[in-house]
């Protein structure tokens, strides 16, 4: 919930205090909302917490203050606790995240039970070593490619970029962008994905009309919903839309004047002189309401618009 545009909807935005919490919260129609979330009172017998895999995006969200990439033992062992039987196998790179042991690195030679068996990279340790799976984490470096195999990215390949704590940062082979996740949630494969483009009558980089008359640039084709990138030049903002959430396909045939009273087309090439973007350049992809469209190559995030 964004409560600036519910304001100018004027819909009556009230700040209250909980008197259960002491917290503030902005009151909606009895509604409490906080950091545009919504708060509700509900029984434990309500909740269920079995087999749930936090997205890496929920987990960063709900990051306590201060926590760091080595501090957040608590989202580890959440994930930990619902990792399928058979999680290691022989050949993966691990790393030992806590205990005597923390951040010694190995293969993995066998698996029994709980316990692991790896062989240490170091030298003057045993042939092996047993670990318990749950102070291990799979490990990678810069360069390999890899399979995302559990979470909210589930199929995606790339490759590995950069390691962040016991994260890795990968280059997806569909789309281009960078994708965090959870190095626990990754294999090495040989595999590229070809990636679903098109549901329905939409594909990957259609502009659409959304039937609450936004519109925007599809980038992101999921299973059985899309990520759009709206017209909103002040700031990145991204949605995800289902199928029946979009009005039409808008066609490319306009134009806009820049700000010297040139016409800008379709497939021109243009520079942006302010704003957040100021300094990217490439050729304009779609122009819808005086809003340009425009793919930066060297612009990984958001599919490169």
């Amino acid at each position: 919930m964004n409560v600036d545009e519910a304001r100018e909807m004027h819909i009556r935005v009230e700040r209250r205090r909980d008197p259960m919490t002491g917290d503030y919260f902005e009151n909606i129609n009895g509604m409490m909302f906080k950091d545009g979330f919504l708060y509700k009172t509900v029984s434990m017998k309500s909740i269920s917490a079995q087999n749930i895999q936090p997205t890496f995006d929920e987990l960063e969200k709900f990051r306590q203050p201060g926590e760091n990439g080595d501090g957040d033992m608590a989202s580890l062992s959440t994930l930990f606790a619902n990792r399928k039987k058979g999680h290691f196998m022989k050949g993966d790179r691990v790393i030992v995240v806590k205990g005597d042991l923390k951040n010694l690195k190995g293969w993995v030679e066998k698996v029994e039970e709980d316990n692991v068996h790896i062989r240490p990279m170091e030298e003057g340790l045993p042939r092996t070593l047993a670990v318990n799976e749950k102070e291990l984490c799979k490990y990678f470096e810069p360069g390999n490619h890899v399979k995302v195999v559990s979470g909210a990215t589930e199929g995606t390949t790339g490759m590995v970029i950069t390691i962040e704590g016991h994260r890795v940062v990968i280059l997806s082979d569909t789309t281009k962008e960078h994708v965090r996740v959870f190095a626990d949630n990754v294999v090495e494969s040989s595999e590229v994905t070809t990636g679903v483009t098109r549901i329905g009558d939409y594909e990957l980089h259609d502009l659409v009309l959304l039937d609450n008359m936004g519109f925007g640039v599809i980038i992101r084709v999921e299973s059985e919903a899309f990520q759009v990138l709206k017209g909103v030049p002040e700031r990145a903002e991204v949605m995800l839309v289902r199928l029946r959430e979009i009005k039409c396909k808008l066609e490319k045939k306009t134009y806009a004047q820049d700000r010297s009273k040139n016409t800008v087309s379709v497939k021109d090439i243009v520079r942006i002189l302010e704003g957040p973007c100021k300094g990217k350049q490439g050729p304009v992809e779609h122009i819808f309401r005086g809003i340009l469209f425009i793919y930066d190559r060297h612009h990984l995030e958001h599919a490169g618009f």
